[in-house]
């Protein structure tokens, strides 16, 4: 980036510090007329243009680079431009092929052939020389410098050598029309009125397009010549000179006005009437004009009037865009405005008010003006519950003061985590002669949270406070269940109620499981012991049998003494078994 370049975005970041942001980066140089021919000694001017596709801009800077051996630089005409001031002054130097400048306007302007300079050439030697536009840049007024420039075109100027005659300017480097050789049809009547279409300006309303335009028509079979001719006569008739028979014919690019492209048709029995086409151009923006605001730059009225008036020397002034700060912008048509409009309703602040005036071309022009809504006295909020129970259908009650008389509006909201809370409540109230106001929000229960109430007066005109806050109003359940300074509400006790009920029927179930458990192993257990115990009464049955049947009385009484001990045992091993059960 050269050291000109920077000091020029700077400067003119500070030139456009009150424009708007705007994203568009497709304005484009150009120099025009795009290519033209003439002769040693001979005189052209090439108009430097900016298309700025829509976004306003209030400054640009170029160099143009020239052959100095075909051209000299005689003259740099500033009439007409759109700037107003100039950082640099256009410059020329034949020595080195170029020519510079930086200029700016107080405005933002737009169009889609803005011009900027008009520069005088003169051819010194024959042959073919090409204008280059370099080191450019198109400043939105953005309020940051932006560069919108995103193409340049360059032009060409051949000097003939002596002895050939030039091409004359209306068909400079322009192709002749492509002929249709046929026969034609032999008819009755005259041809009819050509049907003209001319897709760079399809209607006759006005256009900012600067450029070679092809105009073209259906031929019917009887056509044996056509003629045409360019103007500004709104009725002329083409010569009886025919040009040959083509459907289609390009034209140099127009000045600034309305022009009348007439075309006819010649038949076998003679010239049939005149098309007549309307051609409206309109490159250049209306004029600057200033905003005032009659009730000052700093206002407690919310509807502040704004003085605004210009004019356009060609198509007239379509509509004003009115846009404060960045919102959309406010149309407000240019039929019968008479220079005074009332903004609609504003909240307190600081506001930048940018007027647009648009032609019907579609080009625009730029003011703009910086304004403060001073606020009214804000209201007091004296008294909001701390704590709210979800269940009670009193509502909220709010309570404060203000101005006697003055609404106060109010609100309620949601405290997020991380910002971002809804409204989930809104109503208005008026403050009584003494000033004291009171609201029940009832309509709609709170949910479980945080909240806060906001509050800001308003005035009869309209014209707002600043928005004050309350404390925080935090709404639960009530508490159904209370353990020490642990109180919980029909939520918390539902949500403790199923923690018990879970937690009773998972022990339940683990000490089922226990028991069962346990229980199968203490009757594994007994029935070993049982057994073995009915096995030794066993063997005293058949001791006590066979002492029987011997002649002694001492085994007989042993015997049945063993069968005594061992039932007794079982007994008991029996009773312990089903004590151990029932633990």
């Amino acid at each position: 980036m050269t050291k000109k370049f920077k000091t020029i975005s700077s400067i003119l970041s500070i030139v456009s510090i009150f424009g708007f942001i705007s994203f568009a980066h497709a304005a484009t140089f150009s120099l025009t007329p795009v290519t033209s021919e003439i002769k040693i000694g001979d005189k052209i001017t090439e108009e430097i243009r900016i298309d700025s596709a829509g976004t306003s801009f209030n400054a640009a800077q170029a160099t143009i680079k020239f052959p100095n051996d075909v051209l000299n630089v005689t003259a740099i005409n500033k009439e007409g431009s759109s700037f107003s001031f100039w950082l640099e002054e256009p410059t020329f130097s034949n020595t080195n092929g170029t020519i510079s400048f930086t200029g700016g306007t107080p405005y933002g302007v737009s169009g889609g052939a803005v011009q900027v300079l008009k520069i005088e050439f003169q051819a010194k030697s024959s042959g073919n020389g090409t204008l280059s536009v370099t080191n450019a840049a198109i400043t939105a007024s953005d309020g940051s410098g932006t560069n919108i420039l995103s193409k340049t075109n360059d032009a060409v100027v051949v000097v003939v050598p002596e002895g050939v005659v030039p091409k004359i300017p209306e068909t400079q480097f322009l192709s002749q029309p492509t002929q249709i050789v046929r026969i034609p049809v032999v008819v009755e009547s005259l041809p009819t009125k050509p049907i003209l279409k001319i897709p760079l300006y399809p209607d006759s309303g006005w256009y900012n397009l600067a450029s070679l335009f092809t105009a073209n028509w259906n031929l019917p079979a009887d056509v044996s010549g056509i003629s045409t001719l360019l103007n500004k006569s709104p009725s002329s008739v083409p010569s009886g000179i025919t040009e040959g028979v083509f459907d289609s014919k390009t034209f140099a690019e127009l000045q600034d006005g309305t022009w009348y492209l007439h075309v006819r048709f010649q038949n076998n029995i003679g010239w049939g009437p005149t098309a007549n086409y309307k051609i409206n151009v309109d490159t250049t923006p209306p004029h600057g004009f200033d905003i005032s605001v009659l009730e000052g730059d700093q206002s407690s009225n919310p509807t502040p009037t704004l003085k605004f008036k210009t004019s356009d020397s060609l198509s007239g002034i379509k509509e004003y865009q009115v846009r404060i700060n960045n919102e959309d912008p406010i149309i407000v048509p240019g039929a019968n405005f008479k220079g005074i409009f009332k903004l609609p309703i504003q909240a307190p602040g600081k506001k930048k008010i940018l007027v647009k005036a648009v032609d019907f071309a579609e080009n625009g022009i730029e003011a703009n003006v910086n304004l403060e809504i001073l606020p009214i006295i804000s209201p007091a909020i004296t008294f909001v519950p701390s704590l709210v129970y979800f269940e009670d259908e009193q509502g909220v009650v709010v309570k404060g003061t203000a101005l006697p008389d003055l609404n106060v509006l109010l609100k309620i909201q949601k405290i997020v985590t991380g910002g971002g809370g809804g409204i989930v409540a809104s109503s208005t109230v008026i403050a009584d002669s003494k000033g004291n106001w009171e609201i029940t929000f009832g309509n709609q229960p709170l949910r479980n949270g945080k909240y806060v109430v906001l509050a800001q007066s308003q005035d009869s005109r309209g014209a707002l406070s600043l928005e004050v806050s309350s404390t925080e109003i935090n709404v639960i359940s009530r508490p159904i269940i209370q353990i020490g300074s642990l109180k919980l509400g029909s939520t918390g006790a539902i949500i403790l109620l199923l923690l018990i009920v879970t937690g009773g029927f998972g022990g339940g179930v683990w000490f089922y499981r226990n028991k069962q458990k346990k229980l199968n192993l203490r009757v594994r257990f007994n029935e070993t012991e049982i057994a073995k115990i009915f096995g030794l009464i066993q063997e005293d049955v058949k001791r006590v049998s066979r002492a029987l049947e011997t002649s002694t009385t001492g085994d007989d009484e042993y015997s049945i003494k063993k069968l005594q001990e061992n039932i007794l045992k079982m007994e008991e091993y029996i009773k312990k078994g089903i004590r151990k059960i029932n633990k």
